[in-house]
């Protein structure tokens, strides 16, 4: 394991338009990433047309208008990461302190996610510190209803953020919000005032691993945002819900679903639900967030995933305040709440 500290990552994603690159100026421009190392993640042969772009090489390397290294890739991005170590250092230092890696308005951000998570040796480098979802508010709603990737990348937030929200009513702003919120309902959701509001909110955002960091947990599932259902083993409808309560087939293919246990469960049967979920379910889940509450443990386990990859897990020390329920939230693609709630069967010993 590398004693180097682990160098800061923001994923920064959002559909065409919906103003990433004016966002992305002005974090450069700040003197907390003035030495950001900044990723395009380009696919395709598509040619580069970026805003922040000043000069260009034979080999993909830019350089931002403030200085910053801008680096566009069309290939292997684990390989990027491990590269750019070596290849931006000089006498042995890194001549950048963050990583800003930018997807193209058309990319799941979650095959990203999944490289960060699964390799080893990146996962030693860099920690992440969030993905950052931009959401124009005009086209929003159209946008929404009719792209998939839009709904992916606000699913897979952690914080998102409304651009062009003064050319719009206060109504429609709200409307928006309801809309995101069905897709993702805990991550902060704030406007951008054209991208210092959301400099702030960036600098904040710290708590992928909520273990590693001061963030409250009651932030990191943002527990005022969501409305938790109770789960009871004794009740049928509670675990394996009627057919008339299945997902209407016009609803939207990707969901939130926020539950609530009231009794402790085991470590056992964590474990055997997990080794059941992620197997079977996981390539459907966008997100996980999950605090529970072990029988005899002091604190809370705290667990994130991203479909069948899991964040290092561990548990608290002690828990943040009296509340002692363990909640759980799923973003899920494709699944209906019925699937869900069976699936969860295992941590009630059933």
């Amino acid at each position: 394991m590398s004693h180097h500290p682990r160098i800061p990552l923001y994923l920064l994603t959002g559909f065409l338009g919906s103003g990433k690159t004016t966002l992305l100026n002005q974090w450069v421009q700040d003197s907390a990433f003035s030495k950001a190392l900044v990723i395009i993640n380009e696919f395709g042969e598509t040619s580069l047309d970026h805003l922040l772009v000043s000069r260009s090489t034979e080999e993909q390397i830019v350089e931002l208008s403030n200085g910053c290294i801008c680096c566009t890739i069309r290939g292997d991005l684990a390989k990027t990461l491990s590269d750019i170590g070596w290849r931006f250092s000089r006498n042995g230092i890194k001549s950048f302190n963050k990583v800003i890696i930018e997807t193209t308005g058309l990319a799941d951000p979650s095959p990203i996610l999944a490289t960060l998570i699964s390799n080893e040796n990146i996962f030693q480098q860099y920690k992440l510190q969030g993905t950052v979802t931009t959401v124009d508010a005009v086209n929003a709603r159209h946008t929404i209803e009719k792209y998939r990737e839009a709904k992916r990348q606000i699913a897979v937030a952690d914080l998102i953020l409304l651009t062009k929200q003064d050319l719009v009513s206060n109504e429609t702003l709200t409307q928006v919000q309801q809309q995101i919120r069905q897709f993702n309902p805990t991550a902060p959701i704030q406007q951008a005032d054209q991208g210092m509001t959301a400099f702030d909110a960036l600098l904040e955002l710290d708590h992928i691993e909520p273990v590693q960091s001061a963030t409250p947990l009651a932030s990191w599932l943002n527990f005022g945002a969501v409305q938790f259902e109770s789960l009871d083993p004794n009740r049928s409808s509670a675990l394996l819900r009627s057919t008339d309560a299945e997902l209407n087939p016009h609803q939207q293919s990707i969901n939130a679903y926020c539950y609530q246990i009231d009794k402790p469960v085991t470590l056992r049967a964590i474990e055997l639900w997990l080794d059941a979920l992620l197997p079977q379910l996981g390539h459907q889940l966008l997100r996980l967030k999950a605090i529970l509450n072990i029988e005899g443990f002091p604190g809370p386990m705290v667990i994130h995933g991203v479909q069948q990859l899991l964040h290092p897990t561990a548990v608290l020390t002690h828990w943040p305040n009296k509340d002692r329920q363990s909640k759980l939230v799923f973003i899920t693609d494709d699944l209906t709440a019925k699937q869900l709630e069976v699936s969860l069967k295992p941590l009630f010993g059933l």
